[in-house]
């Protein structure tokens, strides 16, 4: 009777809850959602877990003894390793072998490589050293600080588990790339300028995408922000103390653009990183060389030039500050020896391009597969910098602080502290005490570094108004966040007994802390990545919500027979597109085919005659280039243009009208 009643009452309630469920439909499919949402977080760790390793083992190579810094160690191999990886992805890429399982196997195979030698319990012990170090300098934070760091560092983490559909760049080539050499299964010839650029970051969100794990590419960026930031703060911690690093953090807390930009799978982020850590690795050199520090400057450096071409810079500025010293012999060798570590860990890049496109800087100095003199002189745009007005060069610091005129404003925005600090940290760097070697040699590599980042960005703003972006600067104004902090510091000499110029500016800076935080926190609410994140929302609904011309653009393609390829204009972006594009990345594809071709029927021919079916223009972006680009002005090239497509049959659009796609007959 008792085991009757047992499964008696057990049935009735396995009915009842059936009938409930059945009836009230629970939002079962958000666990898909969900899942996704933690199948990322595992990918992300697990390559972080192997970069690591990675990176503790080229350290231990360059003398880096197991006892020595633990938590610089961890900081450095974490970094330094996901660049390794990224050289790695591109490796698989140039032997044809990326295909997304070979690669899923040998990021298991290395993962199962490292457990077995042990990185998980270093990596334990150096987690527990950088955390207790961290808390130590983080004593003299007030509560309103600690909440507001705590906000911008929850936004940006939030904003990483977005779909990336709102981050241009993303969309043209940080992502398209690897879905490119993934959907190929290794590197092919591609008329894209932007895909055959040192791409050591996309090299690295290969891994994570071959995972099916997209959002992972955002964590990887956000990962280079956050060990910037960190290792900036106990550089200077370290250094001066926990009161300047403290200011340092605060500083760096309030560019209103850093913690949106680490959110986005870019690059700005990682060139940051390698920035920061070749100088902190040549300030520590110079203060007590040894051949381990300099090992590991030139495979920063390296690095660094792996992610961009602007990050000449870097390793031209410490290998000048390698020769100032004496005897000038062993300066000599010194300079040489690192210039060799930093070009062969640059190397691949250069030598893939050298193969593959005829140029290792492709597309720039020698030209290349794909190139000519038209598009050269297009993309460069000579003339139209702010040329050699004394006026606009007085002013430049103030207008890339308004942002009014740069080419991104969003993502370049640097806040007001840097600027009303500048005459403080120039006297700091000036003036500042040599007595502490470290201190001294770290003020004169973020000083030198800096003025030469700075010149030769003005020296490109001044040619070109495609240079004038703000965040090309962020490599230069994190360093300069120290010499600033001290700057601040320094303040205190200025108080008098009637007026308190360092109380007014701490004021000041919370006041500016307080607003970057509200500002973040509207924009992360505005955007709501956790409706994502937790499977309240489909990456489908949400790509509707923040890009819905981009979304409609999908929607229509699925339409197209799938053998359909497409020929854009004046759109640089095609990542997630479900149909073949060749994107308009500098926005010359029509203005170069008129100048090969000369005539719309011509023009016509050659599109059909290279397997075009389709023509793709984004309105929208064709308005901006008639208003914005001199070339685009001419009449000639207007009426072309309108001529070209009067020849074409309209095969559907958009119903906001920003997305055309005509036949090709």
């Amino acid at each position: 009777m008792k085991r009757f009643l047992a499964v008696a009452a057990v049935t009735w309630a396995g009915i009842l809850l059936a009938a409930f469920y059945v009836v009230q439909k629970p939002p079962l499919a958000a666990f898909a959602g969900l899942g996704d949402t933690l199948w990322t977080l595992f990918v992300s760790a697990l390559l972080l877990f192997n970069a690591y390793a990675v990176g503790k083992a080229v350290l231990r190579w360059a003398g880096w003894r197991s006892d020595d810094d633990p938590p610089v160690r961890l900081l450095l191999s974490l970094g330094m390793g996901m660049g390794l990886l990224g050289i790695l992805g591109l490796l698989f890429s140039l032997v044809q072998l990326a295909h997304p399982a070979l690669l899923r196997f040998s990021l298991i195979l290395l993962t199962l490589l490292s457990l077995a030698a042990g990185a998980h319990r270093t990596l334990h012990s150096d987690a527990r050293g950088l955390a207790r170090e961290l808390h130590l300098h983080a004593s003299g934070f007030n509560l309103f600080e600690k909440l507001a760091l705590l906000l911008l560092l929850l936004s940006s983490f939030a904003l990483t588990l977005a779909p990336q559909f709102e981050a241009f760049d993303a969309l043209f080539y940080h992502l398209a790339q690897p879905v490119r050499i993934l959907q190929d299964g290794g590197l092919t010839l591609v008329n894209i300028p932007h895909f055959w650029f040192p791409n050591l970051t996309e090299n690295l969100y290969l891994w994570g995408l071959a995972f099916n794990a997209e959002r992972s590419a955002q964590l990887m960026h956000f990962t280079w922000g956050v060990l910037a930031v960190a290792l900036l703060f106990l550089w200077a911690s370290r250094t001066w103390g926990g009161g300047i690093g403290r200011k340092t953090l605060l500083l760096l807390a309030v560019i209103p653009s850093l913690p949106i930009v680490a959110s986005w799978a870019y690059a700005d982020m990682a060139l940051c990183y390698y920035t920061a850590a070749a100088l902190y690795l040549l300030s520590r050199f110079k203060a007590a060389p040894s051949r381990a520090l300099l090992n590991a400057l030139g495979i920063a450096c390296g690095l660094a030039m792996g992610v961009k071409y602007t990050s000449f810079v870097l390793p031209l500025a410490c290998g000048l500050l390698l020769l100032l010293q004496r005897p000038f012999s062993r300066a000599f060798r010194l300079a040489a020896y690192f210039s060799a570590v930093a070009v062969l860990t640059a190397l691949p890049w250069y030598l893939r391009n050298a193969a593959w496109m005829n140029n290792p800087f492709y597309p720039f100095a020698f030209g290349g597969k794909y190139w000519d003199d038209f598009l050269a002189q297009w993309y460069a745009a000579p003339g139209s910098g702010i040329g050699w007005d004394f006026l606009q060069l007085i002013r430049l610091p103030l207008d890339a602080t308004l942002g009014y005129r740069d080419a991104n404003y969003f993502d370049g925005r640097i806040g007001p502290l840097f600027l009303i600090l500048l005459p403080a940290a120039i006297w700091i760097l000036l003036t500042a005490p040599r007595r502490d070697s470290a201190g001294a040699w770290s003020l004169t590599s973020i000083g030198f570094f800096s003025a030469l980042s700075f010149a030769a960005w003005t020296y490109g703003v001044i040619h070109s108004a495609a240079l004038w972006q703000t965040r090309l600067l962020f490599p230069m104004l994190l360093p300069f966040a120290i010499p600033a902090a001290l700057g601040w510091e320094a303040l205190t000499k200025l108080d008098t007994s009637r007026l308190r110029v360092s109380f007014l500016f701490n004021a000041i800076v919370s006041l500016v802390l307080a607003l970057t935080a509200f500002e973040t926190g509207i924009f992360t609410l505005q955007r709501n990545p956790l409706a994502v994140a937790v499977g309240a929302q489909t990456r489908e609904q949400y790509l509707a919500r923040v890009n819905p011309p981009y979304a409609a653009l999908i929607q229509i393609m699925q339409g197209l027979p799938p053998n359909a390829r497409l020929y854009s204009l004046f759109e640089p972006r095609s990542y997630a597109l479900p149909r073949a594009v060749q994107p308009d990345p500098i926005l010359a594809n029509f203005a170069h085919d008129l100048h090969l071709y000369g005539a719309p029927e011509e023009i016509i021919r050659q599109w059909k005659a290279q397997g075009y079916t389709y023509l793709l223009v984004y309105e929208r972006g064709r308005q901006f280039v008639l208003e914005n680009n001199p070339d685009y002005q001419a009449p000639s090239l207007q009426d072309t243009l309108a001529e070209t497509l009067a020849l074409l049959q309209l095969d559907r659009q958009t119903s906001d009208g920003v997305y055309s796609i005509y036949q090709i007959p």
